[in-house]
């Protein structure tokens, strides 16, 4: 590929990422690819108006190391170009092991806010050596989709690759012809990095016996991608199916009438919008065990990384794993929403519906925990029932029921999430009332609200 090519490769790059694309920042880290990245979109800025900046992290965990800043801010200050340095501190007790750290804690600081699009400067070598190593490893058709050139970001930069199908040696050819300068990163030849190994020791190797292999290897994963792509709209498609109305949780006897790898393929995909690493192929048909195991509708909730698969009944849903400590008591005042749990009960203005302000009138309110023996007549002419045997009728599973907000109002019950409303609080038709939902995590997903 000849290097003349590249600013028309990323200009057409440039053309399908979603708007909007005012803000560009590179993940400059000196070496030879991400200086060339800076130096192609420098030269395209006038042509698409986008603010560019770039942004160098420094580890320290290569000797030397400190100086590359420098280097990074000279060309940036050639190029007219905003620069930043970031020092952070790598977790060498991180699972993923050293490599997977020093990634983590440099995406963490280049995803923060200021910018529209991360450029990172990864290109079609890094591509095969990423398909490869997972293949390796044994990734399903997601692992092996190997980088996406364009992710859009979730209320964080997106991710942008324009480099992806662009081969290192016309790299090397553009910054020759442009006489750019770089660094070389010793720990790159340290063949104790598995990916090192892969990029120094094997891949040369197999590209000698099997010319364009790289290239084939990227196409595979651009395959992948497509399959994984398909995988995840047919998931969509029976969560929506699956759905309970009003709820975040799906009808789990429909889920059973799946085929088994259609029903493990439903929970890689919730798994994978919950932010959760993919758990290997043993410990998927674990879960799908107990999915269908018929103990499961009397309760089960099992933990995956920072989640919980939950089953109760005929309803299964995903729910963050850690439980946040339930306060005693809290007073309620009159303001729209109190924190409850590490969750949140929002006390909305109703008319006809909820608790009746008028009866909360010169009245003490307070939320409270369960504390046990609590009844609630939920029925003008029904009787008084004990809060066990209504949370039993609401389907409040077993691991909620000590979480669940109570509200009093002097010495007398008068609301309980995920119940309702005790008969003399009910609002009247056409009377002021609050209606309480109580959400039982504030900020990041909501999982499940439950109201009067």
């Amino acid at each position: 590929m000849p290097s003349t090519d590249l600013p028309h490769r990323v200009a057409a790059s440039w053309q399908h990422l979603p708007a909007p694309a005012g803000r560009v920042r590179v993940g400059l880290s000196g070496g030879l690819d991400s200086t060339v990245l800076l130096h192609l979109l420098a030269g395209l800025r006038g042509q698409f108006h986008f603010d560019l900046s770039a942004t160098h992290v420094r580890h320290g965990l290569v000797p030397g190391s400190a100086a590359w800043g420098d280097v990074c801010r000279a060309l940036c200050e050639r190029l007219d170009v905003p620069f930043a340095v970031h020092d952070v501190t790598v977790d060498r007790a991180h699972p993923g092991g050293l490599e997977a750290a020093a990634r983590d804690a440099r995406r963490a600081v280049l995803l923060e806010d200021g910018a529209d699009w991360l450029a990172l400067a990864h290109h079609r070598d890094d591509q095969a050596e990423t398909v490869l190593f997972r293949a390796i490893r044994g990734a399903g058709v997601r692992g092996v989709a190997g980088m996406r050139a364009i992710r859009p970001g979730r209320g964080q930069p997106g991710l942008w690759r324009p480099l992806l199908d662009v081969p290192r040696s016309a790299l090397l050819a553009y910054a020759s012809a442009h006489d750019l300068s770089w660094v070389d990163d010793p720990s790159n030849a340290d063949a104790r990095f598995s990916r090192n190994f892969l990029r120094n020791d094997i891949l040369p190797s197999v590209n000698a016996r099997f010319p364009g292999a790289a290239a084939g290897l990227a196409r595979l994963g651009r395959l992948a991608a497509e399959a994984s792509d398909l995988l995840d709209a047919l998931a969509d498609a029976d969560l929506a199916a699956l759905a309970l109305p009003g709820s975040t949780h799906y009808r789990r006897a429909g889920a059973l009438g799946l085929t088994s790898p259609r029903l493990r393929n439903l929970l890689r995909r919730v798994l994978a919008v919950a932010g959760e690493a993919m758990p290997d192929e043993d410990r998927l048909h674990e879960l799908e065990r107990q999915f269908r195991a018929d103990a499961a509708p009397a309760g089960l909730r099992l933990p995956v990384g920072a989640s919980a698969l939950c089953i109760y009944r005929d309803a299964w849903w995903l729910e963050a794993r850690a439980s946040a400590p339930v306060p005693d008591a809290i007073g309620w005042a009159g303001e729209a929403t109190l924190g409850w749990a590490g969750g949140e009960v929002c006390f909305r203005p109703a008319t006809g519906q909820g608790v009746w302000a008028a009866a909360l009138a010169g009245q003490p309110c307070a939320l409270r925990r369960r504390a046990g023996g609590e009844r609630l007549r939920l029925h003008p002419a029904g009787p008084s029932r004990s809060l066990k045997n209504l949370l039993q009728e609401a389907g409040v599973p077993g691991w909620l029921r000590d979480e669940l907000p109570l509200l009093w109002v002097g010495d007398r019950l008068a609301w309980i999430a995920g119940v309702g409303v005790a008969a003399q609080f009910a609002c009247p038709p056409g009377e002021k009332g609050w209606l309480p939902v109580w959400s039982r995590w504030r900020g990041g997903r909501e999982l499940q609200g439950v109201q009067a």
